[in-house]
């Protein structure tokens, strides 16, 4: 059984820092001592609470919760050791317990404000954010201009993506002594998710006018950065948050994000190798390295990529597609389809799976699958001109000379300047015996592109040697 003794009485009357700092030093080390050693001499009552809240302060939560439990052994009954431990046990990730010990507090004093605040904060840890919002409200019904409430009320209901509610709550604390500083940084936060980018900006730089070591507001002022699409901006302010705290995977992974969005891929790859320093699996940085090395054609390294994302993330048909889209510019076709159909059975209903499906299944010679799935392609995405066209020149290959006119025209109805798909139409009347026609489908042609006639008299030198043909060559 262990056994406690106090010490001095004069303590009672209070600490000075220093005093509280020795104490609290020789406390650590009896603590830390021999386990056999069941004899621990500790302060007095007074001086113990003392030591609880500079536990809490340090963040210490630890130690503060074992010295909680020797303040309760010899004042069981004492509100504010509940209270105490109940905070500590909160900012030690374990609310549920904490919301036993508010139990007993109330039980003590039923009307203590502190006490409600506190368990709405618990509440809303355990993801209970109405009854959590209710607590406070218990409060501010008693107490309206309570601080504190106020501002856990807007972090509860900034929790159920209540933003509106949430910034105007935080925006009316600003000037709070206690908590305007954070009311900045919930502001933009807040503002982010409502897409009110240029106050979100202004409130993180109001947050770093007063905190500018803090690597976090660094950092999601560079995403909303990224988000207006100021990419260099984004970086610099990720630049920051490095700076501070180096070993961020998330800033590393946002600022390769920025770069690859500037086109400098090198430099992306390079963050994301740093992200996955950090964090090895994850999932989305070694996709997004994929896609880098993909764009610089490295496409042997971007399929080592993708297959560790999907090692990590199975059910990505992004990275499926990412992988298959390699396989496919390496002319690896047959490996570039069991991906795109991997893919699809994730996800059916993307247009450019099924375009690239359509393009590999070409390749290998299933021209009637490929015709399909170019329908299917332009059945979700009927604006894709791309798609309208190669699924035209496949049905004219096929010799449905109709149905290619009808598909060359809606891809000139898209894109009226592409010079392509008139030559395409013209093609296609050629084949169908409508050379009347055919002449002013190639003059279109050839006024977009001029080397379209080289091509078509190439292709078709007979034709092309035709009196009303050779005119409309002429132009």
């Amino acid at each position: 059984m262990d056994m406690y003794n106090f010490g001095d009485d004069d303590l009672s009357e209070g600490l000075s820092p220093e005093e509280r700092d020795d104490v609290l030093r020789r406390f650590r080390q009896q603590l830390n001592g021999d386990p056999g050693d069941d004899h621990i001499s500790i302060p007095n009552v007074e001086v113990l609470e003392e030591l609880v809240e500079q536990c809490i302060e340090e963040e210490s939560y630890t130690e503060a919760l074992r010295l909680c439990e020797y303040w309760l052994r010899f004042a069981p009954y004492s509100h504010a050791a509940w209270l105490r431990k109940g905070v500590v046990l909160t900012n030690l990730g374990r609310p549920e317990e904490a919301l036993s010990c508010y139990d007993y507090a109330d039980m003590l004093n039923p009307s203590d404000v502190d006490t409600m605040i506190n368990r709405g904060i618990a509440l809303d840890a355990l993801g209970l954010g109405d009854r959590a919002v209710e607590c406070f409200q218990k409060v501010l019904g008693r107490e309206p201009e309570n601080e504190e409430a106020q501002f856990n009320k807007a972090v509860a209901l900034e929790r159920l993506e209540r933003y509106e509610a949430a910034a105007e709550i935080f925006q009316s604390l600003v000037t709070s002594e206690q908590f305007g500083k954070e009311c900045w940084y919930e502001l933009g936060y807040c503002y982010d998710f409502l897409d009110r980018l240029e106050d979100s900006l202004h409130a993180y730089e109001r947050y770093l006018d007063e905190d500018p070591y803090n690597f976090n507001a660094w950092y999601n002022r560079g995403i909303v950065l990224g988000r207006k699409g100021h990419f260099q901006k984004a970086i610099d302010s990720y630049d920051m948050a490095l700076a501070i705290h180096e070993e961020f995977p998330a800033a590393w992974y946002n600022r390769g994000n920025s770069l690859a969005n500037l086109a400098r891929l090198p430099e992306a790859i390079q963050c994301y190798r740093e992200t996955l320093k950090y964090e090895p699996e994850d999932a989305a940085a070694w996709y997004n390295l994929g896609n880098a090395y993909e764009e610089l054609g490295e496409f042997t390294e971007a399929i080592e990529c993708f297959a560790q994302s999907l090692r990590y993330q199975p059910d990505n048909y992004e990275a499926y597609f990412g992988r298959g889209s390699c396989y496919d510019a390496l002319e690896q076709f047959e490996e570039a389809l069991t991906d795109y159909d991997r893919a699809l059975g994730i996800n059916s209903g993307d247009a450019d799976l099924w375009f690239a499906r359509a393009d590999a299944l070409y390749n290998i010679g299933r021209v009637h699958d490929s015709l399909e799935c170019y329908h299917r392609a332009i059945e979700l995405n009927p604006g894709d001109v791309e798609c309208w066209y190669e699924y035209a020149e496949t049905l004219y290959e096929n010799g449905r000379f109709s149905d290619s006119l009808a598909a060359f025209e809606t891809a000139i109805r898209l894109e009226p300047d592409w010079s392509e798909s008139h030559y395409g139409r013209a093609k296609s009347l050629l084949a169908m015996k409508r050379l009347s026609e055919m002449t002013f489908a190639l003059r279109d042609a050839i006024r977009l592109d001029p080397r379209m006639r080289d091509e078509f008299t190439d292709e078709f030198p007979e034709v092309a040697a035709m009196q009303e043909v050779r005119q409309a060559l002429q132009g």
